[in-house]
């Protein structure tokens, strides 16, 4: 049974209602707006296609008031291939679980068409579908046997088999059964934002309230002054700060603050701040970055090969050896969804939509890609199969679109022919694919997407770097880094450069320019990166286990049972989370968090701050 659904779940459902509700309304906003732009061709083919629109407007009472008539007017034939269009169209997306409900419905929708035609006297016209289907239906066996022979019976309505489908209340209740059918199915689909301008709206003025509120609550109180209106820093901070006390940290070098002088003149701000208060002066890089709080949680109980943050880091999606997903908030008061799924299917990549962010991406041993949506709890899947390139090696969800990039190789542990596609997460179809092949073999590969997933790069295990346009799919750049374990790479902030990281702990800027020449090299102390072989084998890091902040100023790594962090300009560890018990199976990042997956059926979750 679906568990309740949470106030934020509710939200979107119930904004994603009034959406679809609102569709006409929608519909003549584009239209007024097509107007202003004096888009008249374009209008014109808006309404060419909402006249043959067979989703009618998703106005569920539309589309099974269309499949009963088809039905009861004995068109057969209008009636199949408008169930087959929605088998497509929404049925065939559905997880493998609602496959015997729509199967049930088929069987209704084909029952009333055949008491129909005995109703109207037109036998024949049972004969006839029966010629041509009668062996399928046969096929299937159980209570469909004595369908077979309907037509031969002298007065089907007073037999048993038959007696509760000649009934005008068999008849209404198909129909509300399938319109509810189809209305839940409708709300947990990825609409468009435009449909969702309700949700948005209601957002909007909470967010007005807030601001308000928080603004009567600064009222009266007394602000603080510029620089400019105090006589010197001692008194600003006297003012308004109170005393100060400095923390004296054994690790780092503090200011002599007795001997600083009494006056320092106002032409330099930061250092008479800094001379006031006694700053800390420390030998240790800007911006490092500590770990102010970790928590750990048993969610599992058996290995989590595969662990992502949500794109604001407000919810957890694991799964584990035992194909348990779960979906949870790592923060006790969260009031988001918390769901457990037991899935029938191995899941091998897993992405969360960067527009979407309820939705959640997994990519099957099959190569099917399923989507979940989090505020239902409902799962579909979209077949995008390929017979040959069906191991995945990566999976990266754009920033600005629901589109996703897939990098499958033919073989599991041989990453030199490669299958890139582009797939549109809302539309359910591949945008664009590109085979990529290299002469030498790679036992591995890994990829990033930048900003607004235009550009993606690709490293492969034996130290080929590969830019290319996911626009046109033409390679702009490459670059041979001449190091043979490669396992991550990320754009840099500017995107004028790639970092790539090597198995044994290696780190490597490369520039993107016409030169593509190696602008920093250093190396993470995660063991002895210049003697390969004292680097034991549960130390060496693959794709799964390095994360690079949003900032790029930092990279987490975990090369054994904990995470490590290290500054990325000075490659200086700046702090290390806890261990585990067993190894860290993969990390995530997002919003100042990172999580750790262990053998051990745990995850810890780091918050950090920068000092």
């Amino acid at each position: 049974m679906m568990p309740p659904l949470s106030p934020a779940m509710a939200d979107y459902v119930q904004s994603a209602k009034a959406g679809i509700e609102s569709m006409e309304f929608i519909d003549d906003l584009i239209r007024e707006y097509l107007l202003f732009r004096g888009f008249k061709s374009t209008l014109q083919t808006l309404e060419d296609d909402l006249l043959k629109d067979q989703d009618k407007g998703f106005h569920a009472d539309k589309i099974v008031d269309e499949l009963l008539a088809m039905a009861t007017e004995l068109r057969v034939d209008d009636l199949l291939k408008y169930w087959e269009y929605l088998s497509f169209r929404f049925f065939s997306h559905l997880s493998p679980k609602y496959h015997r409900t729509t199967q049930m419905f088929e069987k209704r929708m084909i029952r009333l068409f055949l008491v129909s035609a005995i109703k109207a006297n037109e036998r024949r016209r049972v004969r006839q579908f029966l010629d041509v289907h009668g062996h399928t239906l046969g096929k299937q066996g159980g209570d469909w046997i004595p369908w077979l022979a309907i037509e031969y019976f002298e007065d089907p309505a007073s037999r048993s088999e038959f007696e509760v489908y000649f009934s005008d209340k068999w008849h209404a209740s198909l129909r509300t059964s399938l319109i509810d059918f189809i209305q839940t199915i409708f709300p947990a689909m990825a609409v468009p934002r435009i449909m969702l301008f309700d949700k948005e709206r209601r957002e909007r003025e909470e967010l007005q309230r807030k601001v308000k509120f928080y603004e009567s609550q600064l009222n009266g109180e007394t602000r603080i002054k510029s620089l400019e209106t105090v006589a010197c820093a001692t008194s600003l901070v006297e003012d308004h700060i109170g005393s100060v006390d400095i923390v004296r940290n054994p690790a780092v070098k503090t200011a002599d603050v007795a001997g600083l002088p009494t006056a320092v003149s106002a032409e330099d701000d930061s250092a008479v701040i800094s001379q006031s208060l006694g700053v800390i002066q420390t030998d240790e890089p800007p911006s490092l970055l500590k770990i102010s709080r970790e928590d750990i949680f048993l969610e599992h109980n058996s290995a989590i090969s595969l662990a992502k943050f949500s794109v604001t880091g407000d919810l957890i999606a694991s799964y584990d050896d035992e194909s348990i997903l779960k979906v949870w908030s790592p923060d006790p008061l969260s009031s988001a969804p918390k769901l457990k799924n037991e899935l029938d299917f191995t899941v091998n990549a897993m992405a969360w939509d960067r527009k979407h962010a309820h939705l959640l991406y997994l990519y099957d041993e099959d190569g099917y890609i399923h989507t979940l949506n989090t505020n239902s709890n409902l799962l579909s899947r979209n077949l995008v199969f390929e017979k040959r390139y069906q191991w995945i090696q990566s999976m990266r969800a754009s920033s600005v679109s629901s589109t996703l990039l897939t990098v499958c190789s033919s073989k599991p542990e041989n990453t030199s022919d490669l299958l890139l596609k582009i797939w549109d997460a809302n539309a359910s179809k591949t945008l664009a694919s590109k085979r990529l092949n290299v002469p030498v073999e790679s036992q591995g590969i890994s990829a990033s997407l930048n900003h607004n997933g235009n550009l993606a790069v690709l490293a492969y295990s034996t130290g080929l770097v590969r830019l290319f346009d996911t626009r046109s799919f033409e390679t702009i750049a490459k670059i041979d880094t001449k190091q043979h374990d490669v396992c991550s790479v990320e754009f840099s902030l500017d995107e004028d450069s790639v970092m790539a990281v090597t198995e044994d702990g290696r780190l490597t800027q490369w520039s993107l320019r016409n030169d593509t020449s190696m602008l920093a090299e250093s190396i993470l102390g995660i063991g002895t990166a210049s003697d390969r072989g004292a680097l034991a084998a549960d130390s060496r890091l693959d794709g799964s286990r390095v994360a690079f902040t949003p900032d790029r100023e930092s990279v987490v790594v975990a090369p054994r049972d904990q995470c490590l962090v290290f500054n990325i300009d000075s490659a200086a560890m700046t702090d290390a989370t806890r261990r585990h018990k067993d190894l860290v199976l993969c990390i995530d990042y997002a919003a100042d968090r990172s999580l750790s997956a262990s053998e051990d059926g745990t995850i810890r979750v780091a918050q950090y701050r920068k000092v």
